[in-house]
C-alpha cells in the first residue's frame, strides 16, 4: 500500500515536471535555461521522494520487544 502511494506521488511529480517543461517551451525560454530549471526541478523531486520515504519509515510503528525475563538460578535439589 505504501509503495503504491509512493509511486503515485512520483508519477504526480513527474507529470508536474513535464507540465513545467511544456510551459517553459511555450513561454519561449531558451533551451539552456529550460535544462537548468528542469535539472533543479528533478533534484528537488528526488529530495521530496526521499524525504517522503524517510518520514514514512519513521512513522511506521516499531515492533515492541518483550522485556527479557530475569534469569533466576535455583539450586538443584536431589532426592535422597
Amino acid at each position: 500500500m505504501q509503495n503504491i502511494r509512493r509511486m503515485a506521488s512520483a508519477d504526480t511529480l513527474t507529470d508536474r515536471i513535464d507540465a513545467l517543461a511544456e510551459a517553459l517551451r511555450a513561454a519561449g525560454v531558451s533551451d539552456d535555461r529550460i535544462a537548468t530549471i528542469l535539472g533543479s526541478a528533478a533534484a528537488a523531486t528526488m529530495q521530496a521522494l526521499v524525504l517522503d520515504a524517510v518520514l514514512e519509515a519513521n512513522a511506521a510503528p516499531t515492533p515492541k520487544h518483550e522485556p527479557e525475563l530475569e534469569r533466576v538460578e535455583a539450586p538443584l535439589r536431589v532426592a535422597a
